[in-house]
């Protein structure tokens, strides 16, 4: 969240690590990592470089385009040599170190990240990260969101335009596995409302409709001021 530009709608992230060491995990963790390879990765050459040090990752998506971050112990010199020959151009932008193809394209080395986007929108994460910008962490909103939710293995931070039928600021989620071998993950969330009142009104069918929103089971939700917590089951995809 903290590079995340202040106007994302969403920010996803996923535990690899952790992802990886749950065995009730094996098929969904073969999917993420595929799917990474063959959506993000495999056009540049980079996912037998990458994939074994990713530790963590995220989507960003905003109005400006979507971003993935990858987290990770990455051999740098690799992933040069392969984006030189696929003819990725490098050069600096803030004094941190990008590459740029013919469509601009960008993947920039920032910390122990590489984050991947439009030329435009990696360059608004890179004036974050150098305090020039706010970030989404910025939006008071979503950081008090954010603050609430535990570690989870997979987490979500969205805006207002995220949910159908329930009008928030911000929310989260974020799933975990607390029960080994029951085929669900455990959810615990934040809703947070305009005021303690619309908090109120809508707690008559949030059960409901967050049932329907994130197609989750065996809701239960408490009211916290403003804020809406709860707690729930979502299946895991049998993939």
């Amino acid at each position: 969240m903290k590079i995340a530009p202040i106007n994302t709608d969403v920010v996803s992230c996923v535990d690899i690590e952790a992802l990886a060491e749950d065995p009730d995990f094996d098929s969904m963790y073969s999917e993420i990592i595929n799917s990474l390879s063959y959506e993000l990765l495999d056009d540049f050459g980079l996912e037998d470089i990458v994939i074994s040090a990713i530790s963590a990752f995220a989507t960003v998506e905003s109005v400006r385009g979507s971003i993935f971050v990858l987290v990770g112990d990455f051999n740098l010199e690799d992933v040069r040599d392969t984006l030189e020959y696929y003819y990725f151009v490098e050069s600096e932008y803030r004094r941190v170190e990008i590459w740029t193809d013919d469509f601009e394209y960008t993947i920039a080395f920032i910390d122990n990240m590489i984050v991947l986007g439009n030329k435009d929108t990696v360059e608004v994460c890179i004036r974050i990260h150098g305090n020039e910008e706010s970030s989404m962490y910025d939006n008071e909103d979503m950081k008090s969101v954010a603050d609430k939710l535990p570690a989870g293995v997979i987490s979500m931070v969205f805006g207002p335009d995220y949910l159908y039928d329930i009008e928030i600021l911000a929310g989260g989620i974020c799933l975990r596995n607390l029960t080994s071998g029951d085929e669900v993950w455990d959810m615990n969330g934040w809703l947070r409302f305009d005021s303690a009142a619309s908090a109120e009104a809508a707690m008559e069918d949030i059960e409901d409709n967050l049932s329907w929103e994130l197609d989750a089971t065996n809701i239960d939700a408490h009211l916290s001021g403003q804020f809406i917590e709860f707690s729930g089951e979502i299946e895991i995809p049998d993939y």
